[in-house]
Formats: C-alpha cells, sequence, structure tokens
C-alpha cells in the first residue's frame, strides 16, 4: 500500500462514523425548535410551525403564510480512556461545538395549496481531537455538513387527505485531518459537491384534532470532489469521495385530548445498508457494514394559556454501527436516550417564539479499531485502538416565526 493510499484510508475511516451529537450515524433532524421540545415526535402533522417540508411536505396545508428563522447549537462531551496505545496513554477529552440553522417560508396560494421553500442541515458530522492526541493516526478533526435547498407544495385533496411534493438541492463538503505515517505527517482532505433528491409525504385528518402522515425521503449519490494535501502545502491530487446518503421513510401522529393536551408520535427508518463504502478515487475504498436503523420518539404540549405553550418529549435513536470493531474514534457511534423540553410564546398574532433542549445520553461504548476490521489490510505503523467512550450531549435552540 503506498502514502497516498495509506492517507486516503486513514481519511474514509475517519469520517464514517463521526456525528454532530445529535442523530445516530451522521443524520439529522433538527429543523423546528418548536419539534426540539417534544424530541421531534409528530414531525410535519403537528402544524405549530413552517417546518413540514423538511419532514412531510403534506403538513404545509396544516398552516398559512409565513416564514421562520431558527438556530440549534449542539454540544458533545465524551471522556475518553485509552490507557496503553502503542505504548502510551492515548486517554483524552472530546468537546464538539456546532451551529445548525434553518429558514423556511410558505405562501397559501388557496384553500387548497400551499407553496413553500426552505434551508435545512439533514445530515451533519464534526469532531475534533487535540493535534497532539497519540492516538492523532486515527483521526484528528472531521467535519461533514449537507445543506439542503428545498421547494415544495402541499396540496389539500380532500377535506381530509393531503398530499405533499418536495424537490432539495444538496450542497454537500467534507474536511477532516489526520496524521500519517506514525505521526511524522499530516494531511487534509477539503472537498465539495452538489446532489439533488425528492420528498413526497401523505397526511389524513381523521377530525380536526387527530392526523397521522408519512413521508419518503429519497437517496443521494455523494460525489464530492476536491484537493487532498500533506499539511505543509503539497498538493497530492484532485480527489473524488463517492457515497450514498440514503433513504429515509418517516411517520407522524397527533392527537389532541382536550383543550389543554395534545400528544404526538413519530418514527423514522434509515436505510443505512445503502452505506455500502466510502471510495476516495482513484486511490480507495473502504467497505461498511452499517445497517438499518430506526429513531422513535412521543411527546406532549400543553397549552398553558393563550400565549404560552409548554412541551416535553423522549426518544431513542438507534446507531446503525453494529459493533466495537467497525466504530472508530472520531466519535464513535452509538444509540442513544434523548430527554427534552420546549415552550413557545405567542408575541402577537403574527409573531412567536420557540425554544427547545434536548439532553442526550449515550451508554457507555468501546472501540476496537484498526481499520483491518474496515478495509481488510491495515495501513503500516496504524495501531489498535481499544477506547472506551462516555458521552453526553447537548442542544439548544431558538426560533422566531412570523405569519403574514
Amino acid at each position: 500500500m503506498n502514502n497516498t493510499s495509506k492517507i486516503a484510508l486513514l481519511a474514509l475511516a475517519g469520517i464514517c462514523v463521526s456525528n454532530s451529537g445529535r442523530a445516530a450515524g451522521w443524520q439529522l433532524s433538527d429543523y423546528s425548535m418548536a419539534g426540539l421540545g417534544r424530541a421531534y415526535a409528530g414531525g410535519g402533522v403537528v402544524g405549530d410551525d413552517y417546518s413540514a417540508l423538511a419532514y412531510n411536505p403534506a403538513g404545509m396545508t396544516l398552516g398559512g403564510s409565513g416564514m421562520q428563522v431558527g438556530i440549534a447549537g449542539i454540544h458533545e462531551h465524551a471522556d475518553v480512556s485509552a490507557p496503553n496505545y502503542a505504548g502510551r496513554d492515548a486517554s483524552t477529552n472530546l468537546d464538539v461545538t456546532v451551529a445548525v440553522p434553518n429558514f423556511f417560508t410558505q405562501y397559501k396560494l388557496n384553500d387548497k395549496v400551499v407553496i413553500g421553500a426552505g434551508v435545512y442541515v439533514p445530515f451533519g458530522l464534526a469532531t475534533q481531537y487535540d493535534k497532539d492526541w497519540e492516538a492523532s493516526d486515527h483521526g484528528i478533526k472531521a467535519s461533514l455538513e449537507a445543506v439542503d435547498y428545498t421547494i415544495g407544495a402541499g396540496i389539500k385533496v380532500t377535506d381530509k387527505l393531503s398530499l405533499g411534493l418536495a424537490a432539495f438541492a444538496r450542497d454537500a463538503k467534507v474536511y477532516l485531518t489526520s496524521t500519517a505515517l506514525n505521526g511524522a505527517r499530516r494531511n487534509k482532505f477539503d472537498l465539495e459537491d452538489w446532489s439533488f433528491g425528492t420528498r413526497v409525504g401523505v397526511m389524513y385528518e381523521m377530525d380536526e384534532n387527530t392526523r397521522f402522515g408519512v413521508s419518503y425521503t429519497s437517496r443521494t449519490r455523494e460525489e464530492i470532489k476536491g484537493e487532498s494535501y500533506i499539511l505543509s502545502g503539497l498538493r497530492i491530487m484532485d480527489t473524488k469521495l463517492i457515497t450514498d446518503a440514503p433513504e429515509y421513510v418517516q411517520l407522524g401522529a397527533y392527537h389532541k385530548l382536550n383543550s389543554k393536551v395534545a400528544l404526538s408520535a413519530g418514527a423514522k427508518w434509515t436505510r443505512w445498508t445503502r452505506f455500502k463504502a466510502l471510495t476516495i478515487r482513484p486511490v480507495s475504498e473502504v467497505a461498511q457494514r452499517w445497517e438499518n436503523a430506526w429513531t422513535v420518539s412521543v411527546g406532549a404540549d400543553y397549552f398553558y394559556s393563550e400565549k404560552l405553550t409548554l412541551r416535553a418529549g423522549i426518544g431513542f435513536d438507534e446507531s446503525p454501527v453494529p459493533n466495537s470493531r467497525l466504530r472508530t474514534a472520531a466519535i464513535a457511534d452509538n444509540d442513544r436516550w434523548e430527554l427534552s423540553l420546549g415552550a413557545s410564546y405567542k408575541a402577537s398574532d403574527k409573531t412567536t417564539f420557540d425554544v427547545g433542549y434536548m439532553f442526550l445520553y449515550l451508554p457507555t461504548y468501546t472501540v476496537h479499531n484498526n481499520r483491518a476490521n474496515l478495509a481488510g489490510t491495515p495501513p503500516l505503523g496504524l495501531e489498535t485502538l481499544n477506547a472506551k467512550y462516555r458521552t453526553t450531549a447537548h442542544v439548544l435552540g431558538f426560533q422566531v416565526q412570523y405569519s403574514f
């Protein structure tokens, strides 16, 4: 294996299971700060903001004309115990903070049709170790951000049935660094490109207080292009990273019990088996063995007054990574529990403020990985990492809605 192939293999393995703290794999759901308060239960069919376009576009028919701007701040902390890595102590702490913004607007053409547009982040990851970390050959910094620019429409076919359709252009960026050749050299990959996909949705309203919805979002083929470097500034080559962002199916339900309390539930199935390989052309390919995964959540809204609504929710997010031998150090992914609280305040007939908070708990998990588990042949000089991770994360979000 030549030196360039070693660098590419390190980069691929470093990016494959990093995450930003919000969702398993590298999938995000942080498009609605009202939804954040109920652990995103009922996404797309609750109808209390303008984010349905990103979850289930059929739910756009629940609202009128308006817009929203929001942002979620995500902080993840991990205590990493790796007391014997190649005869050295590679124990460390990992702290990552990222901001995930969103913008949505929609316009009600008539009693039947609503059109809209949105910008949000459906996939993302970030990890940052100290550059002097003893196991830096397993990765130092990695980030992936996919921004969707989406247009769509919701159509009320009957009083009970609504359909929705959306199309998106996805701008994906990848940046990552690691050491190579026993730490004697550092390398960098800086890549970006576009892909395109669609989303369809259906919503059925049994009555004014009860509704259900299902949506499907297509997979996209990511061919992210750019250049790879040794950090001294020497250009290695033009590079293309190829992988699939998986399709997923999302279910949502909402039921208003009475004038004070409403319940919601949601589930998402993501086809991570699409993620069969990460390829950097022309030098390397890393096979993956990820599994399909579910995310489920339930939530409640309490209408304290005409102006103030309080929320709470709980969710479970299943990791697609099946075992410790297929995890990497650039954060090892695992199942997670989500507990959330939130509130909305209607400041006027046109303006509403939403805030949400989520605590994520990941049970202690391990990494036992030397890339041979992924690639068949370990890069020379890359030791097996045996590490234990204790990880928690926090999400705090705020948004403003304005109707017109």
